[in-house]
């Protein structure tokens, strides 16, 4: 048999040939009637395609097929061994020589010279070291060789466990995407880990396949959606993946490797009609007619460099679909990603300062010691309480204070700079893009992060300007989608933004972006209803008196404020002078804190009146939030999973009502709201929401007034 086509055999169709799986019916061939010379042709494919599917010469036309879409189980790359185990080790290895400095001091304190201390201790770090990692590099080995994935004719199958054997059997239909992600290790070597999501919800886990080569991942994603459409458009597939679809035949990747190329030959042998079958089928997928944003930045050079590379096991780049629509980040987004992306993690650094202001204060304890009595002895008992206050905080702020004072502004900016670096390389490379009937988002200069969504899983499209944002005219677009719990602790928690697919673009650009990207959703529904004129003062409030953290804070310090001044009256509590002027001076500080956030709360609560609305027409629905920030949700009608009308006592005597409209974004849902519509409003929109079988739903919110 020629390696490169396969050539006619007097062997029997085998019964077998198609494999049903977990209980579906098996795809046969098609009832077009084939000659014996056909039918021989069949059959000596079928067995050629299953005996070589591992083990190939190196002159086989087939090894380029990647791995993962050749038929029988896959193992995952040889780096899961080292790599894996290293990071284990590592860790250990950690974790023991922050140990073992107790245990050096101990010995030196017991007299033993330092130089024998140093020594035991490191040979005895080094033996249980070497004993450790053997351990570890064996589990392993262990865990990678019982560990493999298969793609059945239904869906995606993991199979792991060394003691416990463990399947995970993903059906096609309810991928909902596939994900990748590479650390700065991994990028270098050309590995990743790909996340396959399913549509689950908090009820499903997603599966996680680690250390896989670039280009086996690149064809896996692509073949997962490929079968996943086709069986969606009422298809079948057979154990090599070759699709049947009302009629048609398209054969897999492998068998059409298996073929020599001929891909008219194969439809024939397994049952198409000859007289439809003119040309073979061009595989090739070449994106044509992109329309590309011209956004760009500096860092995308060497991004491109980068992925050119595609490290040392990467492999060549897989075609994975035509792609309509791509855009990415210019200098100027870029660099307001990095800023707002620092200003996130603003409590990181704050708790940091703190730490370090923490260490310092242990390392110069004597000296402020020193400082806060000469302050507090500075200040006369006679004096007024304004003037013993000011004396207090005239002698805190010697020369050593300002010396801590500016060693911690100067730290503060420092890491807030290294944020901000460490952010726009984060999102160096970034690139948002249509590829068929999927959006895919991918970014990281270092550590890289592809994700992937059919639009058909997508449940809403989300307009998110905070407050700097909205002054500088830009916004953040993202999706909600159905997510599902990640199966290990490292990419555990659901992400409350769903997916970014822009993080810091023009708000006059969003209408351009999803007409490129999401053209399903492009069209929002014009808001006509708004909060009812009572909702002004019910916001007011609820956001600067009921749920508002500041006002019940102040409450308490005056309490506390009040309940000081008690017990110092009644000699219950003595207090130095000083020290009892600088709670005098903190107290006021703080009430008048208070009082500015109290005020920002009652302008949110306005901002939040006049920007609020929804609205909707014959297919979608949107929601907007306003305030200080402002967020828009559009989602279609029947992405509804339900819709209800909430009210307290308070809001019926003020004949409002909250309109709460629930998707399956998120883990578990997500429930969109407005507060304080008018009741006829609320009861008009119930009418929209309601299913239409039952009664008409009136077409836009105008239709109903």
């Amino acid at each position: 048999m020629d390696d490169s086509r396969i050539t006619q055999s007097d062997r029997a169709w085998p019964d077998d040939a198609f494999r049903a799986v977990e209980g579906e019916q098996a795809p046969m061939p098609s009832r077009t009637p084939l000659s014996a010379e056909w039918q021989a042709y069949r059959d000596a494919l079928v067995s050629y395609a299953r005996a070589g599917a591992v083990a190939l010469p190196p002159n086989d036309a087939r090894n380029a097929v990647p791995v993962s879409l050749r038929p029988g189980r896959h193992s995952v790359h040889h780096s899961y061994i080292w790599l894996g185990g290293l990071s284990v080790v590592g860790t250990i290895v950690l974790i023991m020589l922050v140990s073992s400095v107790g245990s050096i001091m101990s010995m030196i304190e017991g007299g033993l010279p330092a130089v024998i201390a140093l020594a035991m201790s490191a040979g005895v770090g080094l033996l249980t070291a070497a004993v450790v990692g053997a351990v570890v590099f064996v589990a392993q080995w262990l865990a990678w060789k019982n560990l493999s994935y298969e793609l059945s004719a239904t869906g995606f199958s993991l199979f792991s466990g060394i003691i416990n054997k463990k399947r995970r059997h993903v059906p096609y239909r309810r991928i909902q995407s596939v994900n990748q992600q590479a650390g700065v290790l991994q990028r270098v070597l050309g590995i990743c880990d790909v996340k396959i999501d399913t549509a689950g919800g908090a009820a499903n886990k997603a599966v996680t396949l680690r250390y896989v080569r670039t280009a086996e991942a690149e064809a896996l994603r692509s073949e997962l959606f490929r079968r996943k459409k086709v069986l969606l458009a009422g298809g079948t597939l057979d154990e090599f993946g070759t699709a049947y679809v009302n009629g048609a035949v398209v054969p897999s990747a492998w068998m059409l490797a298996c073929a020599g190329g001929d891909a008219r030959a194969v439809k024939i042998a397994f049952g198409a009609d000859p007289a439809t079958v003119d040309v073979p089928l061009d595989r090739a997928c070449v994106a044509t007619g992109v329309r590309a944003s011209s956004q760009g930045n500096v860092l995308d050079g060497a991004d491109e460099i980068l992925n050119d590379m595609r490290g040392v096991f990467g492999g060549q780049e897989v075609a994975t679909g035509a792609v309509a629509y791509e855009a990415g980040l210019s200098n100027k987004e870029l660099l307001f990603a990095g800023l707002s992306g620092a200003a996130g993690r603003f409590g990181v650094i704050i708790a940091g300062i703190i730490g370090l202001a923490g260490t310092v204060a242990q390392f110069f304890e004597s000296n402020i010691e020193e400082w806060v009595e000469g302050a507090v002895a500075g200040v006369s008992a006679d004096a007024p309480l304004t003037d013993q206050g000011v004396a207090a905080l005239s002698g805190l702020f010697g020369s050593f204070a300002w010396q801590v004072a500016l060693w911690a502004v100067v730290s503060v900016l420092a890491l807030w700079a290294f944020s901000v670096v460490g952010t726009v390389v984060q999102y160096g490379g970034f690139k948002v893009r249509r590829r068929e009937s999927r959006i895919e988002v991918e970014h990281g200069l270092l550590q890289r992060t592809f994700h992937g969504i059919d639009v058909d899983r997508v449940q809403t499209v989300v307009v998110k300007e905070s407050f700097v944002r909205r002054l500088l005219g830009y916004c953040e677009l993202s999706v909600g989608k159905i997510d599902s719990v990640a199966q290990d602790s490292q990419d555990g928690s659901a992400s409350a933004r769903g997916m970014v697919i822009h993080p810091f673009v023009k708000t006059a650009r969003v209408p351009e972006l999803l007409e490129g990207l999401l053209p399903e959703f492009s069209d929002m529904p014009v808001q006509t209803v708004r909060p009812a004129p009572v909702a002004l003062r019910r916001a007011i409030v609820r956001k600067a008196v009921i749920r508002s953290t500041v006002f019940w804070l102040t409450a308490c310090v005056v309490v506390g404020r009040v309940a000081l001044e008690a017990a110092l009256r009644a000699g219950v509590l003595a207090m130095e002078p000083g020290m009892l002027a600088a709670l005098e001076v903190g107290f006021a500080s703080v009430v008048a804190l208070c009082i500015i956030a109290m005020a920002l709360n009652v302008v949110d609560a306005i901002l939040w009146y006049k920007a609020s609305a929804m609205g909707y027409d014959r297919s979608f629905m949107s929601v907007t939030n306003g305030g200080l920030s402002r967020r828009t949700a559009v989602f279609p009608r029947k992405k509804i999973q339900f819709g209800f009308v909430k009210t307290n006592p308070f809001q019926r005597a003020a004949h409002v009502a909250i309109v709460n409209a629930r998707t399956a974004a998120g883990v578990g849902g997500t429930t969109e709201q407005l507060w304080d519509v008018a009741e006829e409003d609320a009861d008009r929109w119930m009418e929209w929401v309601r299913p239409r079988g039952t009664s008409r739903a009136p077409e836009t919110a105008e239709d109903v007034s």
